[in-house]
This record gives C-alpha cells, sequence and structure tokens, in this order.
C-alpha cells in the first residue's frame, strides 16, 4: 500500500487541477461564439495563409490563432465552437500545472496549495482560458518567459535563456500587449548588477547577448508585418484618462469579486503577503515587484484604445494576475485559507445563472465588476414565462455583444439552452460548423435541436430597456425580423405564439409537418427532420 504521505502531494496537485478544469469546461458547448472572438474567424475565412502571417490588424484578430485556424480549414476540418476555442483552453489548462511548478521547493508546501486554488477559481484566468482569443496563451507564455528569465539570471543556464527568448517571443506573437512584462525583468536585472557591482561588465555582457537574441526572435515574425504594426501600433495608441472609478473596477476584476468589501480584504492579504515574501524570499519579491510594476508603466506608456474601460484595461492586466495571486497565497496560511474560501462564495460562479448561461463570454458577464442590467420576471414576455427548459432558437441575433442583451436575460427566466440565427452570414460559411448558431433556413432551424423557433419584431426596441444599441444596427435588425417572420409565415404558415413582441414556431410541429409533406426520397427529408425536444438544463 502506497504511503499516506505520498498520495497528499498528489491530491493537493490533481484536486484544484481538477477544479480549475471543471470551471473552465462548464457548459462550454453551449456557449454563444461572438463578439471580439469573431475576428481572428472573419480573417481565417477571408485571407489567404501567406496574407494572415504576415498582417497586423486593429481588430486583433491574433495572427497565429488565425493560422491555426485557417490550416485546419485548409486541411478539410470544419471548425465548430469547441475547436475555436482549444488552443487557449489547453493554454489555460497548462497554466494550472505550469505556474504552480515554478515555485515548488523555493515556496512552503501550504503556500503553493493555496496558489493552485487561487489559479484554479479566479474568475480572470477561467474566463479567458474559455474564449478565443489571444490572452491565456499570452498569460501562459509571457509568464514563462518571466520565470526562465529569473532562472538565467540565477544561473545563467543556457536552457534558461533560450526559455526566455522562445516564450518571451511566443507572448508577444500572440499579443502586443504582452510587450512591457516580457521586457520588464531586463529592468529588474540591471538595477541588481549596479547594485552588486561585482560583475559589472559580465552581468551587462550578458544582458546584451540575451537582449539581441530576443530582438532577432521578435524579427521573425515582426519584420515581415512591419508595414501593418507601424500602422495599428500607431492607430491604437490614444491619449486617454484612466478614472479613478475604473482602477477601482479593474481591482475588483483582478480580485475575482464584485462585492467591495471582499476586493478590499483581498488586496489587503495581497500586500500582507508581499510583506512576508520580502522576508521569506526578498530576491524574489524584488523580482515579482519589478515585473509587474514593470507591466503596469509599460502599458501606461503605450497607452493602447480602452485603457479607460475596465474590462478592457482588465484584459491587458491579466499577465500581472499570477504574481498578485501568488501574492496572496504568500499570507499567513489561515488567512489565504479563508480568502480563498470567500472568493468562492462571493465570486461570479456563486450566481446560479452566471453559471447557467449560454452568454457566459457576453461582455455583461466577463465585466462582473458590475451588476448586469435588472430584469423582472413580469417585464419579460409571457412566451418565456411559460417555458419549462425547453432549447429556443432566437432571432435576429447579432455579432456585437453590445447589441443583445435581451436574449441573455430572458434566458435567465426560461432557463433553457440558447441557439442563436443571425442575417449576418459570417458564422454560416463553409466550412464552418457550429452548434450554437443556426442559419436563417427551415432545413438548418428544423436540424437545429430546438423546440421553438422565436423571432422578435423590433429587437432594438427590446434592447433599448437595458442599454445603448448602435443605431446603424437597429434598422437591419428591425427589417431582417420582418423580412424573415414573414417568409416563415408564409412556408410553415402562422406561428403558435404570437404577440405585439415576438412570434414563435413550434418547431416539433412545423417541422414534422413539412417532413410528412415531402417524399420520403426526396432530399427534404434529411434537412426537415423533426426537431427533437431536449430537456431544459
Amino acid at each position: 500500500m502506497e504511503p499516506i504521505g505520498k498520495k497528499l502531494p498528489l491530491l493537493g496537485i490533481l484536486a484544484p487541477f481538477l477544479a480549475g478544469t471543471a470551471l473552465r469546461l462548464w457548459n462550454l458547448r453551449d456557449q454563444i461564439l461572438g463578439g471580439d472572438e469573431t475576428h481572428a474567424i472573419r480573417a481565417a475565412l477571408n485571407f489567404p495563409l501567406s496574407k494572415i502571417l504576415v498582417t497586423y490588424q486593429v481588430t486583433d484578430n491574433c495572427i497565429p490563432l488565425t493560422a491555426f485556424y485557417k490550416l485546419f480549414m485548409i486541411g478539410g476540418g470544419h471548425p465548430g465552437e469547441m475547436l475555436f476555442r482549444l488552443p487557449v483552453l489547453l493554454c489555460g489548462l497548462a497554466a494550472l500545472l505550469a505556474m504552480p511548478a515554478a515555485f515548488e521547493g523555493r515556496l512552503s508546501h501550504g503556500t503553493v496549495l493555496v496558489y493552485r486554488w487561487l489559479l484554479a477559481i479566479s474568475p480572470g484566468l477561467v474566463l479567458y482560458s474559455r474564449i478565443a482569443r489571444s490572452y491565456m496563451p499570452m498569460v501562459l507564455f509571457s509568464f514563462g518567459a518571466v520565470m526562465a528569465f529569473e532562472a538565467w539570471w540565477r544561473t545563467r543556464s543556457h536552457k534558461s535563456g533560450a526559455a526566455y527568448v522562445i516564450l518571451g517571443a511566443l507572448a508577444v506573437w500572440f499579443h502586443l500587449g504582452a510587450g512591457p512584462i516580457v521586457a520588464a525583468p531586463f529592468l529588474f536585472a540591471a538595477i541588481d548588477a549596479l547594485v552588486r557591482r561585482e560583475n559589472f561588465g559580465k552581468d551587462l555582457r550578458d544582458l546584451v547577448f540575451l537582449g539581441l537574441a530576443l530582438t532577432t526572435a521578435f524579427a521573425l515574425f515582426l519584420v515581415p508585418a512591419l508595414a501593418s504594426l507601424l500602422e495599428v501600433v500607431t492607430g491604437k495608441h490614444i491619449e486617454q484618462s484612466i478614472l479613478g472609478s475604473t482602477v477601482l473596477d479593474v481591482l475588483r476584476l483582478q480580485a475575482g469579486t464584485a462585492w467591495g468589501w471582499l476586493a478590499v480584504l483581498f488586496w489587503l492579504v495581497v500586500l500582507a503577503g508581499m510583506a512576508l515574501l520580502f522576508r521569506r524570499d526578498r530576491r524574489l519579491a524584488l523580482y515579482t515587484v519589478t515585473v509587474v510594476a514593470g507591466h503596469v508603466v509599460g502599458l501606461l506608456i503605450l497607452s493602447p484604445f480602452g485603457l479607460a474601460s475596465p474590462v478592457i484595461f482588465g484584459r491587458y492586466l491579466l499577465p500581472v494576475l499570477p504574481f498578485v495571486l501568488l501574492w496572496a497565497a504568500n499570507a499567513f496560511l489561515p488567512v489565504s485559507v479563508l480568502l480563498l474560501l470567500a472568493l468562492l462564495a462571493g465570486g461570479p460562479f456563486a450566481d446560479p445563472d452566471f453559471r447557467r448561461t449560454s452568454f457566459l463570454h457576453h461582455n455583461d458577464f466577463v465585466g462582473f465588476h458590475r451588476a448586469r442590467p435588472p430584469v423582472s420576471r413580469d417585464a419579460v414576455p409571457a412566451f418565456y414565462r411559460g417555458l419549462h427548459g425547453e432549447t429556443v432558437v432566437e432571432f435576429p441575433w447579432f455579432l456585437a455583444w453590445d447589441a443583445n442583451r435581451t436574449f441573455y436575460l430572458y434566458q435567465e427566466v426560461h432557463r433553457g439552452r440558447v441557439m442563436v440565427s443571425s442575417p449576418q452570414r459570417l458564422l454560416f460559411v463553409s466550412p464552418l460548423a457550429l452548434r450554437n448558431a443556426v442559419a436563417p433556413e427551415t432545413g438548418a432551424i428544423c436540424r437545429s435541436g430546438g423546440r421553438y423557433l422565436i423571432v422578435h419584431r423590433n429587437p432594438a426596441r427590446e434592447e433599448d430597456r437595458f442599454g445603448p444599441i448602435d443605431p446603424s444596427i437597429r434598422r437591419l435588425l428591425r427589417e431582417s425580423a420582418a423580412a424573415f417572420g414573414d417568409r416563415l409565415k408564409k412556408q410553415w404558415g402562422p406561428p403558435a405564439y404570437a404577440d405585439p413582441v415576438l412570434r414563435a414556431w413550434d418547431l416539433r410541429t412545423v417541422c414534422g409537418a413539412a417532413q410528412k409533406a415531402a417524399p420520403a426520397t426526396s432530399a427534404n427529408a434529411a434537412t426537415a427532420s423533426p426537431a427533437r425536444k431536449l430537456p431544459g438544463r
């Protein structure tokens, strides 16, 4: 029999990893793909690989992710939502193991264990491990680069130096916003060399060689794309003022809670843990503080567009979050454990609607520092109040997050799975095979597995109750809804339910009728099969 002492370390690794994996996979297959997630998909569909690899765009489509999607399509694949999110998900899972491993043997077992759990439940790290964007790869690679530099500076190991160059280059290739944190270790090393002075000449030479190696690695992917890179950098730089309220919201996002008192407690524990780290390992404390400060100052100097928004600023600050969580874990163990439990109870995942939604990657959920628009049950159309967890297909849906709040708010009442159908054709272009986006065609809708198709008469007017909507979208939504509803009425007959807000067709009825009307041997028999009723979640 294996001794208990050997099982406990394994359990300490496995339990937080499994918990973190569960949060990252929770309801992931049902998540609607939209917002900024579509940037890379649009580029992969519209550009050849030769252009993708040498073109930066203002929309931040992420060159390596776009190239991966393109190669999959070229190879004959039919990518869906899970494929688009797979590289990011794998980076998020790898971080759960790699980040704590960097401090094994250097910090106490209790500190590393709490650190594993904080990484596992951190809403920022969880959400960006699920969203098909470049932020989690940037976090993983920049963390690896920072820790490889620290090891190289202590040992001058060629392997550590090479790891820093490779990981640092990958971090910046995935997202240019990683530049400050990848460069920040040089600031620490320069100050350290000046303070010690023993081997200043050798230290300076080594730093120059490492800097040249990193610059060469950058040049491999930056120089071929230099023209578009300069255009993007100059186009995204903007003079902007960051309000105190923005800073407070970002601090809550990093803490992982919308509760002000819990965020204050979190940052007090962070400061206490940082102070204790200075006592236990002064060099590591100085290094992590320098890296975090260097990244923050670098971002403020570069001033990329959007820093005035807490959600966007929070994304750019994700690379420092693993070090902030390290400081929190390093506080007195009972305090860190209590903080961990409080964050579990006071974090966004404690909200059932947060866990249940099909729109978890919507900016209103990612920006959990503020409350979502309030909606009473009586304010929701009566049709939704009569549903009991049935799967619905909503039309019309627009790709921009700020154009669709009603669908996730209504879902909080009917509690069924939501699929969307859109007048925008991007998500229905071959070879895409999305699970949660349904083409506005009767055959596709019948094959969707939904119970009801709901066509909103004037979705922009519904949206006005919850937030502003771009004027250019209003007409598109209204006209497409009217045209599609009238077409369905001709093909399927009157809706099963209608009121001044929406029209709803029972797919089990209309699709079954369409199948009976078509000859069994015709092609229509395959495209108009009866929709099956799915149980509510």
